[in-house]
């Protein structure tokens, strides 16, 4: 069963339009909605999603943690992240799925960013080299909302994120699992405003959290980088 989980806070221009041209790609759509105070939760549900609504707002990591484990106990085989506010197209569903048959355990959809505002394009760039060097992964936009997963990579999952951090959190527990991955390129149909710089920064200082370091590792850097200095004379 493929099991697609959509996270939704005051999306009721969009959310009922993002599920049903979802459903054509998924076995079933599950809306978490993060305590919307408009129509979301009413309007998914009548496009047809299984929605399981959060009391308070706990932010983006909360919402997909919350609709990772639904989908477990609906026994999916395979999970697909979208955003409900139109920025994916769900007609890229098929590539990301290419991507699992073809024996990945997950797979992110690359975004065309050309036409996004500069300061976008440069945090991009900055948080996605940093997030590979953390995680040890050659990923591409890692803070794209497209994903796919397999049900026992998603398990191996350690996630405890709250809000944006959920992104790069997950590109690093793939990379710490020693999961397989790959990019798929996707469109994106209209720039929506997410994470800004400071988003950026704090996902950067909550992967250094993240990290698992002895103090036999940070020695090995340290003579790294000294190794390094003293060629340079």
């Amino acid at each position: 069963m493929i099991i697609a989980v959509m996270p939704a806070y005051n999306e009721e221009k969009t959310v009922f339009s993002a599920v049903q041209r979802t459903k054509a790609f998924v076995d079933k759509v599950i809306v978490v909605d993060d305590a919307s105070s408009d129509a979301t939760a009413s309007l998914a549900r009548k496009a047809g999603a299984v929605v399981v609504s959060h009391d308070q707002n706990r932010g983006l990591g909360s919402a997909l943690r919350t609709g990772f484990s639904k989908a477990l106990s609906m026994k999916a085989d395979i999970v697909i992240t979208i955003d409900a506010d139109g920025q994916h197209d769900p007609k890229d569903i098929p590539k990301l799925l290419e991507g699992i048959r073809r024996g990945y355990g997950f797979v992110l959809g690359r975004r065309d960013l050309s036409k996004y505002p500069f300061v976008k394009k440069f945090g991009n760039l900055f948080l996605n080299a940093a997030t590979n060097f953390i995680s040890g992964t050659s990923l591409k936009d890692t803070e794209s909302g497209s994903r796919a997963f397999t049900t026992d990579a998603l398990k191996k999952l350690r996630l405890i994120a709250e809000r944006y951090e959920i992104a790069v959190e997950i590109i690093f527990e793939v990379g710490r699992n020693g999961i397989k991955y790959a990019n798929v390129p996707i469109s994106s149909p209209i720039y929506v405003k997410g994470v800004g710089v400071a988003d950026g920064i704090k996902n950067f200082l909550f992967l250094m959290r993240r990290r698992e370091r002895s103090i036999k590792d940070y020695w090995a850097d340290f003579k790294y980088v000294m190794r390094n200095a003293l060629k340079k004379r």
